[in-house]
């Protein structure tokens, strides 16, 4: 597997910061991927907006990175879960996208790739690639975070190179 970049996504939230990944040699992170592919297509954009303001609004501003908020996917989570959902009034049935991630705590969170959801679970359809990807990405995250290669700040809210102490991190 290729090694990839741990970069911030979004810290402008009251609450909550988001990071991304990018794999080495790529020029757009995953988060961007999908949004700038969902967000393009007339029959998903209106579901890549919700996610938007669910991530920037709901728990980057306002609320936090609640467990419920999340769909436990193997090491990784994905967004939306149903409770997310009801945030917004959205019937769970009907929201296509999948967004995979890892929650670190209520003040952290990393955003990798998704796809349309086009299978009963996870591992099958347009996001399987992406649900294999996500679970790579959190069990080296998980691992370099035990050995302390990253850190998490006090204020829950940064990851540190352990070593270095820079904000881009390249596991």
């Amino acid at each position: 597997m290729n090694n990839f970049d741990l970069e911030v996504y979004w810290s402008k939230g009251v609450v909550c910061t988001f990071y991304t990944v990018r794999w080495n040699g790529e020029d757009t992170d995953e988060t961007n991927k999908f949004f700038e592919r969902f967000l393009k297509d007339d029959s998903t954009s209106i579901y890549a907006e919700e996610l938007l303001y669910l991530l920037f609004e709901k728990i980057g501003n306002e609320v936090g990175a609640r467990n419920e908020f999340f769909r436990f996917e193997n090491d990784a989570q994905a967004l939306p879960s149903n409770k997310l959902l009801k945030v917004i009034n959205w019937n769970k049935d009907s929201f296509p996208l999948r967004l995979y991630c890892m929650q670190l705590s209520n003040r952290l969170v990393i955003l990798f790739g998704g796809g349309k959801k086009t299978s009963e679970n996870a591992q099958g359809g347009e996001t399987a690639n992406f649900f294999r990807d996500a679970n790579v990405f959190a069990k080296k995250i998980t691992e370099v975070i035990a050995s302390r290669e990253i850190v998490i700040t006090s204020d829950g809210r940064k990851i540190i190179n352990g070593y270095q102490n820079t904000l881009k991190i390249t596991l």
